[in-house]
């Protein structure tokens, strides 16, 4: 006899204001009717789901994007023998009006999800990065960037009323003092509000014509020239302890996460090696200085 596995679901909230998470891994929970005062969207994972949302029943698949405007009466359940796993961002809709000013849309009226599925593959990858940032230790500026993708990409793709964004052009002098600020700052929790109010540009449009000259974006570009720095003080005998602190990390394992990921080994291994090389090179040294026996 089978045995169907527990559920398991898991809501909080984040150090964003505004914003909750849920997961769940579901086999047996049904939600009754119900609405949420903030904007779902979600991201089935694995297993089945299906709702009844404005008079119809809707499947979520693996893949698919879940999305609820505020106040909508829906539904859910598990629809396959293997459950369902997902994870739903919650964001209140006073925060997606300050999005809207930073999107450049002041003014505009609130907008809403026309759709309660979509299919958009190219956006899972902003959306786990979000997730997980809003989860552990992550800078402001990386939160506040990828909320801001992740939103500008659904509010074109499914919204009402439907907006554009303008074009990135060449802010050649606002990005050399943004480069300048954020080399300066690595070790800092630096916000999106910190650069728009050094060079006077919208925080959207700031992050596309930083990632249009530069080729990445500018949390990305902080984070990288923050591990350059690092790899810099392996290079000397300080523990990897002191090194994280000092380089604007929380602590040892979010440095090692963080390195690893980049450079596809630990902040130990490369400071071991690093320091075999030293010691070879002061061998050689050695060996050839003259007189030497």
């Amino acid at each position: 006899m089978t045995t169907t596995p527990p559920d398991s679901a898991r809501l909080w909230k984040t150090s964003l204001p505004g914003i909750e998470l849920f997961e769940a891994r579901l086999h047996r929970h049904r939600f009754g009717k119900h609405f949420h005062e903030a904007y779902t969207i979600g991201l089935n994972e694995s297993g089945q789901g299906c709702c009844q949302h404005q008079g119809e029943t809707h499947v979520h698949n693996p893949g698919s994007f879940n999305l609820i405007n505020p106040g909508e009466i829906h539904t859910g359940q598990v629809a396959s023998s293997d459950g369902w796993g997902f994870r739903n961002i919650y964001i209140e809709p006073s925060l997606i009006e300050q999005v809207l000013t930073q999107l450049d849309q002041p003014g505009q009226r609130i907008p809403y999800f026309k759709q309660p599925v979509l299919r958009a593959n190219f956006l899972q990858p902003i959306f786990y990065e979000l997730f997980h940032g809003l989860t552990g230790p992550t800078i402001q500026l990386t939160q506040q960037s990828l909320l801001l993708e992740l939103l500008s990409t659904l509010f074109q793709l499914n919204a009402e009323p439907g907006f554009s964004v303008r074009a990135a052009k060449p802010e050649s002098s606002a990005i050399a003092k943004v480069r300048a600020y954020l080399e300066a700052h690595y070790t800092e929790n630096v916000s999106l509000d910190d650069l728009t109010r050094l060079v006077n540009l919208s925080p959207y449009y700031l992050i596309r014509c930083f990632r249009q000259q530069v080729g990445c974006a500018p949390h990305q570009y902080q984070r990288h020239w923050q591990l350059v720095q690092v790899k810099r003080a392996l290079q000397t005998g300080e523990s990897l302890a002191a090194i994280a602190t000092s380089h604007g990390f929380y602590d040892q394992s979010h440095l090692n996460r963080a390195f690893k990921q980049t450079y596809g080994v630990t902040p130990g291994q490369y400071q071991k090696e690093s320091q075999k090389t030293r010691i070879k090179r002061a061998i050689l040294s050695n060996t050839a200085e003259p007189g030497h026996p």
